[in-house]
């Protein structure tokens, strides 16, 4: 019966033991911690076209041995994991049979792809795509990992002036249908978009709203993604042009929700602007503290220790100043709830086209929710590296490539309130792998962030994206029998 309720559960946030349960179930009634038993994650609608090639990465690490993950024991059996597309009923694309790993390209006829996984397979599932484009309006790497359905998501960059074109894309893999809300908020407060409310998602389809078209002039977004009814998969994709020159394109990533304290790691080092973008979506004013954790340590940076965000709006600040062309993490502490992202426009030499990243506010990896990164890539002008910042205590990360690529932990240290940059061929020669993160005992929390380069004639190419907390275990509250309802529990 357990195992049943996990599978349930498993896409979902651990559960905890309700407050207000009735009969002898006191509020602190300890939860049991159970493997997950099913998990999956929506890829969005991939970019297909002459000169643009979008591959799919599937990784199922398994429940990891040796560490504190996983909770109580996985589900027996060897497990299943499959790339296939939204549309119920349709073949997968590509299949594992037990834990491991495999990128496949896309076809345009698949549509949005959705990774499902069952048993064994389901702990830490993880999911990427990664597209490449030589055309004008889409030139760069464009990299995503795929989100877990959910009912609630942040979105902080993108924008509608010309020659800037974002997509809000709304990927439901549920059964059922799905009610959503889609919220922005601008350079001067919230945006009345009526077409952004009530946007129905039938079960195994996607929408794609366009920003432009919602609230045309704006110059930067904060978008949030409800879901009234139901649960989605929601991504932003942004591309930016100046005529015939391509400025650049890639993914936002699905930022933290507001709070008083975030952290945005992986901000890319290098040449170009680093716009710093945050919104206080609530009722009052914000006065918004921030530091930089570089590799050297954290600091407040002179002349940029406080900024103002009024209510409902998002501010925009060039940190590029600030960070001496080292890669960082941004650390906002705000008297009112904040979440923020970073806009990277890259520039190489002279003459050379621009390329655009982004950053966002980001949760760490624990040693009880390691990470893992769907796809590496490299090889020829091609690179991959690893962005991690201890926020707090030191520490203590094992880098350990998937099958069916083979090979030893790397271990990395990390300072509490530094960052390291490790260059992923160290870790293996292999040009595409998937790699586990994992803390271990006792290591404080780490923020990951894979970033992906390539140099080209025409200029640089990149992509970066957070590493989220693998999904492991889910929390079950103990059943107890209620003589006043005639019911006794099932274990």
């Amino acid at each position: 019966v357990l195992l049943l309720l996990a599978g349930g559960m498993a896409a979902a946030t651990a559960t905890q033991p309700s407050a207000t349960a009735p009969g002898p179930v006191a509020p602190s009634s300890p939860a049991e911690q159970v493997a997950v038993a099913r998990a999956g994650a929506a890829c969005p609608d991939p970019v297909v076209a002459e000169g643009t090639v979008t591959r799919v990465a599937l990784a199922a690490p398994g429940p990891l041995t040796g560490g504190e993950a996983g909770g109580a024991d996985a589900t027996d059996g060897p497990g299943r994991a499959t790339l296939e597309p939204a549309t119920s009923g349709s073949s997968p694309v590509v299949r594992l049979a037990a834990p491991g790993s495999i990128t496949e390209e896309a076809a345009a006829e698949d549509g949005p792809l959705v990774a499902r996984a069952t048993g064994r397979s389901a702990p830490g599932l993880a999911a990427s795509q990664l597209t490449r484009s030589s055309q004008v309006a889409m030139r760069g790497l464009a990299g995503t990992t795929c989100a877990t359905s959910g009912t609630d998501f942040w979105f902080v960059g993108s924008g509608a002036v010309v020659g800037q074109r974002g997509r809000v894309y709304l990927t439901n893999s549920e059964p059922a249908p799905a009610v959503v809300d889609v919220t922005l908020y601008g350079p001067d407060g919230p945006i009345d978009a009526p077409d952004g409310r009530g946007v129905t998602v039938a079960a195994g389809k996607q929408q794609v709203r366009l920003l432009d078209a919602l609230a045309p002039g704006t110059e930067r977004f904060a978008v949030h993604v409800h879901a009234r009814q139901g649960r989605i998969s929601a991504a932003v994709r942004d591309q930016q042009v100046d005529g015939l020159t391509p400025l650049g394109a890639d993914w936002v990533p699905v930022a933290t929700p507001p709070a008083s304290r975030v952290l945005v790691p992986g901000v890319p080092g290098g040449t170009g602007e680093r716009r710093l973008q945050v919104v206080a979506p609530g009722d009052a004013d914000g006065i918004v503290r921030v530091r930089l954790v570089s590799e050297s340590g954290a600091f407040a940076p002179a002349g940029l220790d406080v900024i103002e965000v009024r209510a409902g709006s998002v501010n925009d600040v060039d940190l590029a100043p600030y960070t001496d062309g080292e890669p960082v993490t941004v650390e906002l502490q705000s008297d009112v709830p904040v979440t923020a992202g970073v806009l990277t426009r890259a520039t190489g030499t002279d003459g050379q086209l621009a390329e655009i990243a982004y950053s966002a506010a980001s949760d760490p990896l624990t040693p009880q929710t390691p990470g893992v990164v769907a796809e590496v890539r490299q090889g020829e002008n091609l690179t991959s590296t690893l962005l991690l910042t201890a926020p707090a205590g030191p520490a203590v990360v094992e880098l350990t490539p998937l099958p069916p690529v083979g090979g030893d932990p790397t271990e990395v240290r990390v300072s509490a309130g530094s960052q390291v940059a490790v260059a992923l061929d160290s870790v293996s020669s292999a040009e595409i792998f998937s790699l586990a993160v994992v803390p271990a005992p006792g290591s404080g929390p780490v923020l990951a962030v894979r970033q992906v380069d390539e140099v080209t004639t025409d200029g640089p190419l990149l992509t970066s994206s957070p590493v989220p907390p693998g999904r492991y275990a889910v929390a079950v509250p103990r059943v107890v029998a209620d003589l006043s309802t005639g019911l006794r529990a099932g274990r």
